[in-house]
């Protein structure tokens, strides 16, 4: 028999007392998830979504197991005791204080999810935000950070911006050109190709205004000369 430790004050003031069990589990399964027998108990039920280092403790000291002792070396009996723990920790002492999901919103009990438990609860939460239209829930469907993060300077995606390519640059100055509008800034830095281009375009869109001007005429001709005929 090996004298272990003692319990928290929230648990017990027993000592624990176990057996070191003949052979060494290499890969121990707890809540649908297969962890390392070599890992320390309280190190190792971390690994679980939703058990963190000190809900490990607590769960390690509930079940009347060592955390500091290897996973791989507990008994079957330890082991599903461990998992009865985690899957039902305040039937065992484990205060309300440190479950996950306290006061849900369903139940409104608190209760501790775990695994995939925890993604479909995050799922069902962003699906009712959006369903209620919440501003949380838009900035979801919008894929804009939800949490008060600047958007200035970060998450900025596709094109850079501020930084405008030659084609752009060619296209507002023609858009410009034909509303008669002055052409945007080439910038004191810019190259002369360029400079250039944006030049080219200028002049070229008058021309296709002077161009396009008798075609307008003519059609306005037609258009009365078939108002005449109908009347």
């Amino acid at each position: 028999m090996i004298l272990i430790g003692s319990f928290d004050k929230f648990y017990s003031k027993a000592s624990v007392v176990g057996k070191m069990p003949g052979e060494f589990k290499h890969i121990v399964r707890i809540a649908g998830k297969d962890i390392s027998g070599e890992r320390r108990v309280q190190l190792a039920l971390a690994d679980i979504k939703g058990v963190g280092t000190m809900m490990a403790r607590a769960v390690a000291y509930a079940a009347k197991v060592d955390p500091m002792v290897k996973l791989g070396s507990l008994s079957k009996e330890e082991i599903e005791r461990l998992e009865d723990v985690v899957s039902r920790p305040q039937a065992h002492g484990i205060p309300s204080w440190m479950l996950d999901r306290r006061k849900d919103e369903d139940s409104g009990k608190d209760i501790h999810i775990i695994g995939s438990d925890i993604d479909r609860a995050v799922r069902a939460d962003i699906a009712k935000e959006r369903r209620i239209r919440s501003r949380r829930g838009i900035r979801h469907e919008l894929g804009l950070p939800v949490r008060g993060q600047r958007t200035r300077s970060t998450g900025r995606v596709g094109m850079t911006v501020g930084v405008k390519r030659k084609e752009i640059r060619i296209r507002e100055a023609e858009a410009a050109a034909k509303k008669g509008e002055a052409p945007p800034r080439k910038g004191r830095g810019a190259p002369r190709e360029k400079v250039e281009k944006v030049e080219k375009a200028e002049k070229a869109a008058p021309k296709a205004e002077k161009a396009a001007a008798p075609k307008a005429e003519e059609k306005k001709e037609e258009k009365k000369v078939e108002k005449k005929a109908e009347k």
